[in-house]
């Protein structure tokens, strides 16, 4: 692959859950740059397309290709890791280095400097000590949009990012990936977006087949409701 190359392709993929078909056939194509909305029903598969794209699950079917080691960044939908187990905050932050870092090594000062600058942005920094069991649904979306951030992602992908989420929390994600850098890709699947949080080059309905959503019509769309950001 050429640096031109896409980041991720799928040709004709289909994915099974046991007999239960979740995605048929999906072609897909991200470019750097590229800023992808997917919208569809609950279970119509966006969340399995996301994790197809990050490599955490195999096609059942078709062909996929990832560039390799893309420095990725991901905000799931709901979080799958034991709350319980003793982590901090700033620890969790911290992990999402570990996909910025060719070997492993020590954690060093310029890990730590990022993890310190996305735990402020995201309006962390009093919650830095305290246990994952510890924080409410919006404030443990917020530190994983932190620990995704701080991978300096080349290719993000954010699944229902808003969720949970307060107006004020809502404004801060907009802006932290509006100040991302223009080759970044973002992948964002959600019901809730507003006109001028999100800027994207395309959009696609996800409903177990994936067809194109024209972008003059993205925010008319009945799948799509949005928070007023006056």
């Amino acid at each position: 692959m050429t640096e031109h190359a896409p980041l991720v392709e799928l040709f004709g993929v289909s994915y099974r859950y046991g007999a239960d078909l979740a995605l048929d056939r999906v072609d897909l194509c991200v470019h750097a740059g590229d800023r992808w909305v997917l919208l569809g029903p609950n279970g119509g598969g966006k969340s399995t397309l996301a994790r197809l794209i990050l490599g955490l699950a195999a096609p059942s079917s078709g062909r996929l290709s990832r560039r390799r080691a893309i420095r990725a960044g991901y905000v799931p939908q709901v979080a799958t890791f034991d709350r319980h187990f003793p982590v901090r905050v700033a620890e969790m932050v911290l992990e999402g280095r570990l996909s910025d870092r060719r070997w492993m090594r020590p954690f060093g000062t310029d890990d730590r400097e990022a993890t310190d600058d996305a735990i402020e942005r995201l309006e962390l920094a009093s919650l830095r000590r305290a246990y994952l069991s510890e924080l409410s649904g919006g404030e443990l979306k917020r530190a994983l949009v932190a620990r995704a951030l701080v991978a300096r992602p080349e290719l993000l992908v954010l699944d229902e990012p808003t969720a949970a989420l307060d107006e004020s929390s809502r404004r801060t994600l907009w802006s932290l990936v509006a100040a991302l850098p223009a080759e970044t890709s973002v992948i964002l699947a959600t019901h809730d977006l507003a006109p001028g949080t999100f800027a994207p080059t395309r959009a696609a309905l996800v409903d177990r087949r994936l067809s194109a959503i024209a972008l003059d019509s993205l925010h008319d769309h009945p799948l799509l409701c949005g928070h007023a950001h006056g």
